[in-house]
């Protein structure tokens, strides 16, 4: 299969390592010229916090160049899937430009994203698109601008994406779809079709808006959160604030949802949350999709949300 992926951070490589080694073809798409010339000249590793062997792949094994050559190419030569893996400022503020060119072409899109918004920006962007939505609970991390370390084994859901209201869920008969999902398995990945994809996106909105930002504030690693009745009291007045929202607009969660939290912290004790990379590496962080998203939710149905304003104003306000 021919696989464009758009953004080469720690999923971006861990996809691409994988995909490559099990024999895809992969153009990858990175942001500065000084990573691709690495690739090019390094290959790609993915390693193993388990101490399993290294996957090494030499740079002429797949191609890797600058962003803003993308559009041309894939009009030159279109490939079977584009997977976007940056995070939501790039996919906001960067990519529109070099995607914009494909609006009538019948791509088929993945978006591996946190938070919400994006889809919907791109489904303006790009009408004739297949859309796809996917949630991850991968864990890696980027060593280099080469290496990245795949740190927890997890799922990959991907499910199709469409503007619907009060529709059947979509059932897919894409065989295209079905076909990415075999490839993604033959890669060692665990993936699957979903037709609640918009449930777990959701799920995983509410995980990372009460984790996320308190980890990127005290500057601490996931386990650490239950350290201490202080932080168990500010988690949960988030997670309260977030499952009022999520009544008012009609979004449905599980009954043991603040459980669910509390266990991610515990399976994720020594991981980094994305926000507190983004903060350490002075990038903007998805604080605007992710906490954001909510209090634009509570403002279409005049819910309160204080705190999850509050906080995005403080993650906001972190230097960069």
């Amino acid at each position: 299969m021919k696989i464009d992926i758009i953004g080469a951070g720690s999923l971006g490589l861990l996809l691409a390592g994988r995909l490559i080694a099990s024999g895809n073809e992969v153009r990858l798409w990175c942001r500065g010229i000084e990573q691709c010339r690495q690739l090019e000249d390094e290959g790609l590793t993915v390693s193993y916090d388990d101490g399993r062997d290294s996957i090494s792949i030499s740079g002429d094994r797949f191609a890797s160049a600058a962003i803003e050559g993308f559009a041309v190419a894939y009009l030159h030569e279109p490939s079977d899937w584009i997977i976007v893996t940056v995070k939501q400022d790039i996919l906001h503020n960067v990519l529109p430009e070099f995607l914009s060119s494909l609006k009538k072409e019948q791509v088929h899109i993945i978006c591996f994203q946190n938070g919400i918004g994006h889809m919907e920006m791109l489904k303006g962007l790009l009408p004739k698109a297949n859309l796809y939505a996917a949630v991850t609970t991968e864990a890696a991390k980027r060593k280099s601008l080469t290496e990245v370390i795949h740190a927890g084994a997890g799922e990959v859901w991907i499910g199709e994406w469409s503007l619907r209201d009060g529709q059947a869920p979509i059932i897919h008969t894409d065989l295209q779809a079905n076909y990415l999902i075999e490839v993604l398995n033959m890669a060692g990945f665990s993936a699957f079709l979903s037709n609640e994809v918009d449930t777990m996106i959701y799920r995983k909105l509410l995980i990372n808006a009460v984790i996320n930002p308190l980890t990127a504030i005290w500057r601490i690693p996931n386990g650490e959160l239950l350290a201490s009745e202080e932080r168990l009291q500010l988690m949960k007045e988030l997670f309260r604030e977030a499952t009022m929202v999520y009544d008012a607009c009609g979004v449905t969660y599980d009954d043991d949802a603040w459980d669910n939290i509390l266990e991610v912290c515990r399976l994720t004790a020594g991981n980094i949350s994305s926000m507190l990379a983004d903060v350490l590496a002075s990038r903007t962080t998805e604080i605007r999709w992710i906490n954001g998203s909510l209090v634009e939710m509570a403002e279409r149905t005049g819910t309160l949300v204080p705190l999850h304003r509050w906080i995005c104003q403080i993650v906001e306000g972190i230097k960069v």
